[in-house]
């Protein structure tokens, strides 16, 4: 009885994980997919058959499409770069690939979501929203890869899953876009709400992993020294 205890301990962070990963990880692969549907269309798909910016402004063309190809990376990596076996058997291979996210995401994903945030729908509320999702993306992004350049790797950590959680605001933005759309509520309306909820949402679940990590750590230093 006891070791089926000690097994089921074992394998309840496993389960959870799964629980966790596995639809995000469908659902980042299904959006990957939508993104490039853009490039398959030939022109005539999604946001550029519908923004009138489309068809006069050749910046926003390239923004789109550059913020579509890097966004998807940086949606994908994390994927690999939180997997405890990939960092532990392949450090180097986590060093490589987190340095593309970070320089992806700085010189590319922000600057470009910014732009197209100015074009958003939704009104102002919503392209204030998109601003504030890509200022968050970028900073947390830098101050994690500052964290770990100084060798503070618990501040590396910490940062780099507030700044996935920033990242991911385009699952869970589409979730509750969908449970709104349900709802009846009107689209600039559900779009402005979807955006901003899907910030505040994700925040607090980063928020809630960082703590349920230092306090699990906690436990094993306790145990360490008793």
């Amino acid at each position: 009885m006891y070791f089926r205890i000690m097994r089921a301990a074992k394998l309840f962070p496993v389960l959870v994980a799964l629980a966790f990963w596995t639809p995000v990880a469908f659902l980042s692969v299904l959006l990957a997919h939508n993104a490039m549907l853009y490039f398959t269309h030939g022109g005539d798909y999604g946001l550029v058959i519908e923004k009138v910016v489309a068809k006069r402004d050749v910046l926003w063309h390239i923004s789109l499409y550059v913020h579509l190809i890097t966004g998807t990376v940086c949606l994908l990596t994390p994927l690999f770069l939180f997997a405890k076996r990939f960092f532990r058997n392949g450090i180097g291979i986590h060093q490589y690939v987190g340095k593309l996210y970070v320089w992806i995401t700085l010189i590319f994903v922000c600057p470009t979501g910014l732009y197209l945030a100015l074009y958003a729908k939704g009104g102002l509320v919503t392209q204030v929203g998109f601003v504030v999702q890509d200022f968050l993306v970028g900073y947390y992004s830098y101050v994690g890869y500052r964290s770990i350049r100084q060798r503070d790797k618990a501040l590396h950590f910490e940062n780099m899953i507030r700044s996935y959680a920033m990242v991911a605001v385009v699952l869970s933005f589409r979730l509750f876009h969908v449970i709104f759309f349900v709802l009846s509520v009107s689209y600039e309306t559900n779009y402005a709400i979807s955006q901003w909820l899907g910030i505040v949402f994700n925040l607090l679940f980063a928020e809630i992993v960082i703590l349920f990590i230092q306090s699990k750590q906690l436990k094993v230093k306790r145990y360490e020294t008793a």
